[in-house]
């Protein structure tokens, strides 16, 4: 939203009682940038958090900060502000190099943004990811992606979250797991499979909004500092796109007075906003690794469904 605009920009929270008694169709205020974000804390238990993390690393999907960094691991790392448009395999807008020593990003599960410009291979995946997800999450009491959903068609108010699928039945990932180490940075950007990933291939393409869901399992922090998110008051239009593109958001932010807050997040949190407004997560290199569970939702106001994928 423009700089300027009178009503006040707040977090929806702190839990859907409060949510509903404020807003009646939160989702709808999220798709007009309204509202910054909903936030519902404390919806899963800490302990269990650091269950699943235990469980994570354990497994070897993960690694123990502490240690090195696993040769397999390093090899899978994700660079900083990777991803690809279309059917295109290279990169459209990342470093070039494989991100900077330490600084890695390892996901768990399967990304549209990272892998989607080969279908077949992205379903395949995509499948693995759903059998992956099976095992780990099998305790109903403690699996975070049926607490994201169920959470989500709450907020829908008559609408129901679903993963993601083709007409021909063919299944998107459920969600992610990403573990950031060492620093690893969100620089301003947006995200959207029709304005930015231009996946017009993907029927998730066909939806008018697109929000993130993300469940926070793990913080980094470094003295009194944790690695947040910041949200700008500004959704994406393309007069922005040159100032991402050369990493002057914030200089325009400055001078056209946009808006920001932090969301600022425990371990059980889960937040969902629009992802077309411009948002970043600056890096902070604590022992821990920041690691959330994380989704992408399509939404619009005449369908009954929402498509959840990651």
């Amino acid at each position: 939203m423009p700089s300027g605009a009178a009503s006040p920009w707040k977090l929806a929270e702190p839990d859907l009682a409060t949510v509903f008694a404020e807003h009646e169709q939160p989702l709808e205020e999220l798709a007009t940038g309204a509202i910054p974000a909903i936030v519902l804390r404390g919806v899963f238990p800490p302990e269990a958090c650091q269950r699943l993390v235990d469980r994570l690393i354990d497994e070897q999907l993960l690694y123990d900060p502490r240690g090195p960094i696993p040769e397999a691991m390093r090899d899978a790392a994700i660079p900083e502000g990777y991803y690809r448009e279309g059917r295109n395999r290279e990169a459209s807008r990342a470093w070039q190099a494989k991100t900077a020593e330490g600084r890695t990003r390892i996901d768990i599960g399967t990304s549209l943004g990272y892998r989607g410009s080969d279908q077949q291979a992205f379903f395949a995946h995509s499948e693995q990811t759903h059998a992956l997800f099976a095992r780990l999450l099998d305790d109903s009491n403690e699996n975070p992606i049926r607490l994201l959903y169920d959470r989500l068609s709450q907020l829908g108010r008559g609408k129901r979250a679903v993963t993601a699928h083709e007409p021909d039945g063919r299944r998107y990932g459920p969600a992610i797991i990403r573990a950031h180490y060492g620093g690893y940075t969100y620089k301003p950007h947006f995200d959207s499979v029709r304005l930015r990933e231009k996946r017009e291939d993907y029927v998730v393409h066909q939806f008018e909004h697109q929000f993130a869901g993300v469940l926070v399992l793990q913080n980094s922090q470094l003295a009194d500092k944790t690695a947040q998110c910041i949200l700008h008051r500004r959704l994406w239009e393309p007069e922005i796109e040159p100032h991402l593109q050369r990493d002057t958001f914030h200089e325009y932010a400055r001078q056209h007075g946009v808006e920001n807050l932090e969301v600022h997040l425990e371990p059980g949190d889960l937040y969902f906003f629009n992802t077309r407004s411009i948002h970043e997560v600056p890096g902070l290199a604590g022992e821990s690794p920041r690691i959330v569970l994380a989704t992408f939702i399509g939404y619009s106001r005449d369908r009954d469904e929402m498509f959840v994928w990651s």
